[in-house]
């Protein structure tokens, strides 16, 4: 009997890396320890320019070196708000 309906796909995001082609699942992993006020740093920058927690981290190593854009006011905004909320 034919199936009705839309096709499913599959869940959630697709596993992309930062250059075409590339998947994060890839990466060689890293696991660091972090202070508590640290990780909820991250968590709501991530939050805010919506992007996962390790494009946060390579973004954020890239302009420390000066190499990379920071975050624009707005989303210094919002991370402080969510920072507050503690989401």
């Amino acid at each position: 009997m034919p199936k009705k309906g839309k096709p499913r796909g599959t869940a959630g995001r697709l596993p992309t890396g930062l250059r075409p082609g590339e998947k994060s699942g890839d990466y060689p992993r890293l696991t660091m320890r972090l202070p508590k006020p640290s990780v909820a740093l991250v968590k709501a920058m991530a939050r805010a320019i919506d992007a996962p927690a390790w494009r946060v981290m390579v973004a954020a190593l890239h302009a420390y070196m000066g190499e990379g854009p920071m975050l624009s006011d707005e989303q210094r905004r919002a991370t402080r708000a969510l920072l507050r909320l503690r989401l």
